[in-house]
């Protein structure tokens, strides 16, 4: 297994059953549905700059996919919000790997989430899922991801924990936030 996939996943282990919990059954209803997108527009918005080189590591780039923010903000006015602005600091290169590992995660999740809105929409005729089944899609992305993470070495190895946590914090944060109609 990957030795820095392993270490993230326990750095941050608590954080996500967190979350988890936090989400549960969440998307057995349009308020749940909401939630989950705003913490998942609070996570974009975190990764929405991607990292300039660092190290070298000019491949980073690759991860960054503008499409999900605007997705997320697609279906959210669909649903007739305006997300206010989260404000959130810029997050230091070194850490965007990390904080990416969240996200790039989560589209393992987002299968499970998609059948779960789908049986939503079936109640709610019109509900927007152009980013979760963008999400959602099956590909090669997390298998190449995991293989760049573990280049990743010293400080970047510390850093990119740091990432994951502040990230697991951030869709946290994300799932409280308030909208405006």
């Amino acid at each position: 297994m990957n030795t820095l996939h392993l270490e993230l996943r326990t750095a941050t282990a608590r954080q996500h059953q967190d979350l988890d919990a936090a989400l549960a059954g969440g998307l057995d209803d349009r308020d749940g549905y909401v939630r989950y997108l705003l913490g998942m527009l609070a996570l974009v918005e975190l990764l929405a700059t991607p990292p300039a080189a660092v190290d070298a590591r000019s491949a980073w780039t690759q991860w960054f996919d503008p499409r999900r923010g605007e997705l997320l903000r697609q279906d959210l006015r669909a649903l007739g919000l305006l997300p206010l602005a989260h404000g959130l600091a810029p997050l230091p290169a070194s850490c965007w790997m990390g904080a990416n590992y969240v996200l790039e995660g989560s589209a393992l999740g987002a299968r499970v989430l998609l059948r779960a809105a789908e049986r939503l929409r079936l109640r709610e005729p019109g509900l927007p899922l152009a980013f979760l089944q963008h999400h959602a899609r099956r590909d090669d992305r997390w298998p190449r991801f995991l293989d760049e993470l573990q280049t990743l070495d010293g400080r970047l190895r510390e850093d990119a924990v740091r990432g994951a946590r502040h990230a697991f914090g951030v869709v946290a944060d994300g799932l409280i936030q308030k909208e405006s109609a």
